[in-house]
């Protein structure tokens, strides 16, 4: 029996719009991005917003309102996941570690999480927890996730849980425990980036195994693990993410053309393990979203 499995593209991520040309940039670019690779079997395309000029990640409302009006008004029926990732590093100075240095985004959760409250996209990422990211720490104090929980629900939007490590499963639990998180919870296995859980077999099944019951998972490899990942993800029972945001390459040395070519990719692989992509209508049913948006 074919199983249905629900493929997020990850449309452009924050990082360096250098690493592939193929990065959507301004908002029509990654509304068009977004669109495409949900034609090719993405029923989820989650969305970072980056400046048109420069390429840099962006935290300006204006661009997000664009491509999501752009994705709406396209007529494809996509599920749309909104980050508030961006504005969480914090690069501490030398020789004094208590002042920001360059490259600081730090700020707070109005500004990482109000596009979310004024675009009500069906999902948004929530990072569950801190972590070191090489010289800047990524920081998610445990008031601010609690405070986006309370504003999440109350604009209607599900949250899809970011867990790096094992510790933020672990936080994430506590909360549904708490009631703080409606169920079914979704979550996302972050594996591969830098100083976070690695994008193993291992790590995948340790993770999995502590996941609390009744959730929703997806998991994604960065880099040259993205497709070994979709296969072992497709083979544990979850849902896949591929996307430029993760990875610039689609094979060893070769670049991928686009998002949508990704998507394929990871289309093809599924179908050797007897899945095949869930429609958005499918998707919402599997994710616990309503029927109707």
């Amino acid at each position: 029996m074919v199983r249905k499995v629900v493929v997020t593209c990850a449309v452009n991520g924050g990082g360096d719009a250098k690493a592939n040309p193929a990065i959507p940039i301004t908002p029509k670019e990654i509304a068009a991005s977004a669109v495409e690779a949900a034609r090719a079997g993405a029923a989820v395309a989650h969305i970072h917003a980056r400046d048109p000029q420069s390429g840099a990640a962006s935290m300006d409302f204006a661009h997000y309102r664009e491509a999501v009006n752009l994705v709406r008004q396209s007529g494809v029926d996509v599920i749309l996941n909104l980050t508030t990732g961006p504005g969480g590093t914090f690069y501490p100075a030398d020789p004094d570690p208590t002042r920001p240095a360059t490259g600081t985004t730090l700020t707070t959760t109005d500004k990482r999480i109000g596009h979310v409250e004024e675009l009500k996209p069906e999902l948004c990422s929530l990072s569950m927890g801190s972590n070191n990211k090489g010289d800047p720490i990524y920081v998610n104090p445990e008031r601010h996730i609690r405070d986006s929980l309370r504003r999440f629900r109350a604009a209607g939007v599900k949250p899809e849980f970011e867990v790096f490590d094992t510790g933020h499963i672990m936080y994430t639990r506590d909360l549904i425990e708490r009631g703080l998180i409606d169920q079914p919870a979704v979550i996302q296995i972050c594996l591969g980036l830098t100083w976070s859980a690695p994008a193993t077999p291992e790590t995948l099944m340790c993770m999995k195994n502590l996941l609390p019951a009744n959730s929703v998972w997806f998991a994604f490899g960065k880099g040259s693990m993205m497709f070994p990942m979709v296969a072992l993800t497709v083979v544990l029972g979850g849902h896949i993410r591929v996307g430029l945001e993760d990875t610039p390459w689609i094979a060893e040395g070769k670049l991928a053309p686009s998002n949508t070519a990704l998507v394929e990719k990871a289309v093809a692989v599924m179908s050797a393990l007897d899945a095949e992509p869930a429609s958005p209508a499918e998707a919402r049913r599997i994710l616990g979203l309503p029927a109707n948006r």
